[in-house]
């Protein structure tokens, strides 16, 4: 299950795209532990571990009977658009998403965490949702 925060700071038409993209993930996908995704307009988040500022990250607790949590950033979002248009920028917003959400299966199944693997999911994910958005 996801839980999901969008905090007030956060650009209302990325806030949409994310909302829209979550519902899609739990009618599509499931979700055997449950998970918080945080969502700040602030430019960074801090990883929990490396405490290195980053745009997103996966807490994955020790105990599975604990909450895992996602934390993304969307600061950029303005920028983004002003240099790669409104669909890429939103693009990369929900590719960042998947991302962490690769990592939460990894979690869930036992594996190590892979950033290669994350990353070819995340783009496969994030362009499997956009394409059903064209089938509408």
């Amino acid at each position: 299950m996801i839980k999901l925060s969008v905090r007030p700071t956060v650009n209302k038409l990325i806030a949409k795209k994310i909302i829209n993209y979550i519902e899609w993930l739990s009618k599509n996908y499931e979700f055997p532990l449950q998970v918080d995704i945080n969502i700040t307009g602030a430019k960074f988040v801090y990883n929990s571990i490396t405490v290195e500022k980053v745009i997103g990250t996966f807490y994955a607790p020790f105990d599975k009977a604990e909450r895992s949590r996602i934390k993304i950033s969307t600061g950029d979002f303005a920028q983004l658009m002003k240099l790669h248009g409104k669909d890429d920028a939103i693009f990369y917003i929900l590719e960042t998403i998947s991302h962490e959400i690769q990592h939460y299966y990894q979690w869930v199944d036992d594996l190590d965490f892979d950033e290669e693997d994350a990353e070819y999911g995340a783009t496969e994910l994030t362009t499997e949702y956009m394409e059903s958005l064209k089938s509408d």
